[in-house]
């Protein structure tokens, strides 16, 4: 895992230093004769989401506690088709998902499938939270308006880096004893994820709407969740 991160932060930090150098392009005006000469200050070259997750698919009687926060990175080199108000993204991005619930989840031996075990009502507990993590390659179709409005539709493969849970609180076998742990022994997740994702908005300001085709874990083995966001999206140049 730590080299995986060490890996990505590698490449994203070439990616972005590939990206601060790309020129910059004089936008569409639709007016083949007019040159325009002020430049794109925004074309989306480093762009951070912030979002809300919906955990679809999760069992009927594991209740969500809190507001599940999220984010995305992204680097990407922006190709901008010629005359035309339209561009492509590609590069590289990591992306970041939590989930608060009232169950943890345990690997089932016998059966060789995870599961959700919900905390008994009177286990009080302050902290149940599981992490999901994984590196992408972000391809996206881009449309800029000279006023500043945009939108984009896209796509994410990548690799799950890593599915954990951390808990704090009275132990569920005994509630007069405290347990403080970080369960990494997350059996039968997808290796990859595949997104789909668009963006629309004005200048640097997006709303976001994203959903994991794949679900987290393999077919039969797992439950049958999947992530959904909403959220805004910030470029930064």
């Amino acid at each position: 895992m730590a080299k995986k991160i060490l890996a990505l932060s590698l490449l994203l930090c070439l990616c972005v230093s590939g990206v601060m150098a790309q020129p910059t392009q004089t936008p569409y005006t639709g007016k083949e004769s007019e040159k325009n000469t002020n430049p794109i200050v925004f074309r989306d070259r480093l762009v951070m989401d912030v979002f809300h997750t919906f955990w679809m698919g999760m069992p009927q009687e594991v209740k969500h506690l809190k507001f599940d926060p999220g984010f995305n990175f992204s680097a990407m080199w922006d190709f901008k088709i010629k005359e035309k108000p339209l561009a492509f993204g590609l590069g590289v991005g990591i992306s970041y998902y939590t989930q608060y619930s009232n169950a943890l989840l345990r690997y089932d031996k016998q059966d060789d499938i995870m599961r959700y075990y919900l905390i008994p009502e009177n286990v009080e507990y302050k902290l149940l939270k599981m992490n999901y993590l994984n590196v992408n390659i972000p391809l996206e179709f881009r449309y800029r308006h000279e006023n500043g409005f945009k939108f984009s539709i896209g796509a994410r493969a990548g690799l799950i880096c890593e599915v954990s849970q951390k808990y704090k609180g009275q132990d569920p076998s005994n509630p007069s004893d405290t347990l403080m742990y970080k369960n990494l022994n997350i059996q039968n997740k997808f290796k990859y994820n595949v997104d789909v994702y668009t963006r629309i908005g004005w200048k640097f300001v997006d709303l976001y709407y994203s959903f994991q085709v794949t679900p987290l874990f393999t077919t039969g083995k797992g439950p049958k969740i999947r992530p959904m966001s909403v959220g805004i999206s910030l470029s930064l140049f």
